[in-house]
């Protein structure tokens, strides 16, 4: 079960469809120690719980609880449990940044689950696409002087040009700044990546502006280890979660391989005969099945299925 965290939290928040809801359920019946890890992560988030009675709520008292949570809940599962206390203090920021802005620029938060990708247009003409298991915060109304969002996962941002107004996204730990450009962009712990289809956007930690990098239409950066790095390659295939397409330029079948089974959910197995023969090739909208004959007839590959397990097989290159 994918972010298997985030969906018991959204189990316990009581957003979870009829299909969720059972296979989280499904998963707490399969052992004990599931139980158990759920029932430890069931404790955490009710101590974490804020209360919105108030204007100010106590942060440092909501955290604190957390921490008193796991402090005692001693257990196997104790790393899913720094997991979990770490997207809770995502909840409690979100939740805050809600309650500060719902009575001024009604404050809205779109979320979506596995397998879902969902589609929201923003007051002044921005359109953002969500990726699977993302939460996007954003105004009602947008402010005059800048329009501020805050996101956490993965989204594909179209932003409507406004030379008055710079677009800013707050994301875990950098942020996104532009006028009006499109992009594609990955915000979670300890990770950040962005391509620019068109424009050009600044990139910076969210602490510390003066760390940044401009990036130009067709170039992308990534933020990971405490480290910014500006890549000269562009990721043709960095939005092919929203659009459908692939593009593989002398890309070994290995690489190709991984984004296809990324994408349509399927385990596909290489033989090492063939694993890194270079495929040049591009798939607009495409189903597997079709993907996979156009493999078989540039590369000659032979492709086998059973269940969703494809075994890809050939002379080799």
């Amino acid at each position: 079960m994918q972010e298997l965290e985030f969906k018991i939290l959204v189990y316990l928040k009581g957003e979870l469809n009829e299909k969720e809801q059972h296979q989280v359920e499904q998963w707490v019946a399969l052992s004990d120690a599931n139980q158990q890890a759920f029932n430890e992560i069931e404790k955490i988030y009710h101590s974490s719980e804020l209360d919105t009675s108030t204007i100010n709520p106590n942060v440092d008292q909501a955290w604190n609880a957390v921490v008193s949570a796991i402090d005692q809940s001693k257990s196997a599962g104790s790393v899913m449990l720094y997991r979990v206390a770490a997207m809770i203090t995502v909840f409690i920021g979100l939740g805050i940044l809600v309650f500060q802005y719902q009575n001024q620029n009604g404050q809205q938060i779109a979320r979506t689950l596995d397998d879902e990708i969902k589609k929201i247009e923003l007051a002044d003409g921005t359109v953002v696409w969500l990726n699977e298991n993302t939460v996007f915060t954003y105004p009602k109304e947008l402010d005059e002087e800048e329009r501020v969002v805050a996101l956490e996962g993965q989204a594909y941002f179209d932003v409507a040009k406004d030379p008055n107004r710079p677009f800013r996204i707050v994301g875990n730990q950098t942020a996104v700044e532009v006028l009006g450009t499109s992009f594609d962009f990955i915000s979670k712990d300890n990770f950040a990546n962005i391509n620019v289809t068109s424009g050009r956007v600044s990139f910076e930690l969210v602490e510390d502006e003066e760390i940044k990098v401009i990036l130009e239409k067709g170039s992308q950066a990534t933020f990971k280890s405490n480290q910014m790095v500006k890549n000269e390659e562009f990721n043709d295939n960095a939005s092919s979660w929203m659009t459908k397409d692939f593009v593989f330029k002398s890309s070994p079948l290995s690489v190709v391989v991984e984004k296809l089974s990324q994408h349509f959910e399927v385990k596909i197995k290489v033989d090492d005969a063939i694993k890194n023969c270079l495929i040049t090739s591009s798939f607009e909208d495409k189903e597997l099945t079709e993907i996979l004959d156009t493999l078989e007839a540039i590369a000659n590959i032979k492709s086998e299925q059973k269940g969703k397990t494809i075994k890809l097989t050939g002379p080799g290159c």
